[in-house]
């Protein structure tokens, strides 16, 4: 029986980047909790873009945020994995190098850029809802409590080809995020690790629990999953590896699964009291 479901956002339940979410999926996420299932918004956004997005139903659910590097409620944190700040500065060197791109630094409630009114910015604040601070230079922020690095660049895994290999890089997590952003974490980090500690958490076994995904990562969960379910427009990769592919976002695939998953639970517990 089905007791825990977690979705990845962008490219899975809305557009790419959008902060527009059929108010519909509000309605399923109180039937899911009525029903004894809970909910987990897993992303890569900041928590304070999440929250603004799920809003009305903010308080009836879990949140993995920054790419599986904090797991929380609205009212503590469960727990955060955070770069070692002696990492930092060497990875801000290299990605500097990297022609073409722009970086992001998050902290569990702000998220760094270096610059005024750039591009990422205005991508960030206006379309992400991030809480944004902008800085002159990124290697003057606080170290101790950054939990995600993002590249933002037009063909991110073209340019970033390597990049894992690097010395610099070869103690933290590198993961492409969708087709223009690499999230850098510590190693340990990752949705399928926080996936987990919230099984462990909540007191749910794997086979108990559905994750929705539809980028390389979200792959991680996948393999925590009892059943890992993908949308039409998804990687190739992420197809492969799926036991369910609904369709498409723009379609409202997830929640044609979430109201199926729904009436599985209505019809068993109708055969129970029989």
């Amino acid at each position: 029986m089905i007791k825990l479901i977690a979705s990845d956002i962008d490219g899975t339940l809305v557009k790419e980047g959008s902060h527009v979410i059929d108010p519909a999926y509000y309605d399923v996420i109180r039937e899911l909790k009525e029903a004894g299932i809970t909910f987990c918004a897993c992303s890569g956004r900041q928590y304070q873009s999440m929250l603004k997005l799920f809003r009305p139903v903010a308080d009836d659910i879990y949140f993995i945020t920054s790419n599986g590097t904090m797991v929380r409620t609205t009212e503590r944190v469960l727990h955060s994995w955070k770069i070692d700040p002696d990492l930092y500065l060497p990875i801000i060197e290299r990605l500097r190098t990297i022609e073409g791109s722009e970086i992001v630094v998050e902290g569990p409630d702000v998220s760094w850029i270096e610059g005024f009114d750039t591009p990422v910015t205005r991508l960030m604040r206006d379309q992400y809802r991030y809480a944004v601070e902008n800085v002159a230079d990124l290697a003057a922020i606080p170290t101790d409590n950054i939990i995600k690095i993002s590249l933002h660049h037009p063909n991110v895994e073209k340019a970033t080809k390597g990049l894992d290999q690097s010395s610099r890089a070869k103690n933290l997590s590198l993961t492409i995020s969708g087709a223009e952003w690499l999230d850098i974490t510590a190693k340990e980090a990752g949705k399928g690790e926080a996936f987990a500690l919230l099984q462990e958490y909540l007191g749910i076994g794997q086979e108990e629990t559905v994750y929705f995904g539809d980028n390389l990562n979200d792959l991680s969960a996948f393999h925590q999953a009892g059943i890992s379910a993908t949308v039409a427009n998804a990687r190739s990769e992420m197809q492969d590896a799926a036991d369910i592919i609904e369709s498409s976002f723009s379609d409202l695939g997830v929640l044609k699964e979430l109201r199926h998953i729904l009436d599985l639970r209505k019809k068993f517990e109708a055969e129970g009291k029989e």
